[in-house]
């Protein structure tokens, strides 16, 4: 056994999960989401993902970080 370990980034494109990954409570997270896709002209029913830094991803290009939408 080797004492390397590898680590991988958590990606998710379900808001439940990036609220709880992200450290937001789900209601903040729900108002972010709205703010976000406003602020970037994404429609509603656009599906991105989210990653552990808090990047944003749509159409395999990071679009932003969720982090930039908290209040």
């Amino acid at each position: 056994m080797s004492d390397d370990t590898e680590e991988f980034a958590a990606s998710t494109n379900k808001p439940d999960y990036a609220a709880k990954m992200l450290g937001y409570d789900r209601k903040t997270f729900g108002d972010m989401v709205h703010v976000m896709k406003d602020d970037l002209d994404l429609r509603g029913d656009d599906n991105v993902i989210w990653h552990d830094t808090g990047d944003i991803e749509f159409r395999k290009n990071i679009i932003g970080n969720m982090h930039d939408y908290a209040f």
